[in-house]
């Protein structure tokens, strides 16, 4: 079954906590700040979904400006993984914001986000100590150069 990528609407709240909780565990944003998100979409900060038969398994948030793209998180619930959902959330936001440069931060445990992000490109560039604290973990930095916001 094909699923479709599209904006984050106020009903899909509750099904992207549960992923988020799901994922990040006690890292997880609050309900609130999807609200906000929701209220919010726009030029600047987009969040999308992926909608796969009228049920959201994943989505991505992120911001752009002035050719940047800073992504916030994906997340893709484990029942959904492996099915190239990330990848297709990734590419679509790209596609949205065309920017020049994007950036994301990772958990350096995280082998398979890694891999994934390496795959469309991103290059590891820094690393922030202590940025997760639950557990304790660094945050390797990536970006992602496009020739002239072409992804």
């Amino acid at each position: 079954m094909t699923g479709v990528i599209r904006a984050l609407e106020p009903g899909d709240i509750d099904e992207i906590v549960r992923i988020e909780k799901e994922c990040f565990s006690s890292e997880a944003w609050p309900k609130e700040d999807f609200e906000a998100l929701a209220d919010c979409g726009g030029d600047i900060q987009t969040t999308l979904v992926y909608d796969l038969g009228g049920r959201v398994c994943g989505y991505i948030s992120g911001t752009s400006l002035l050719g940047e793209l800073e992504i916030y998180s994906v997340a893709v619930e484990h029942a959904s993984r492996r099915r190239g959902i990330a990848t297709a959330l990734i590419k679509e936001l790209e596609k949205l914001s065309m920017p020049e440069r994007e950036f994301l931060e990772v958990r350096r445990s995280n082998a398979p986000a890694i891999a994934l992000y390496r795959s469309l490109g991103f290059m590891e560039y820094g690393l922030r100590r202590g940025y997760y604290t639950d557990p304790l973990e660094d945050a390797v930095t990536m970006k992602k150069e496009n020739a002239c916001g072409a992804t």
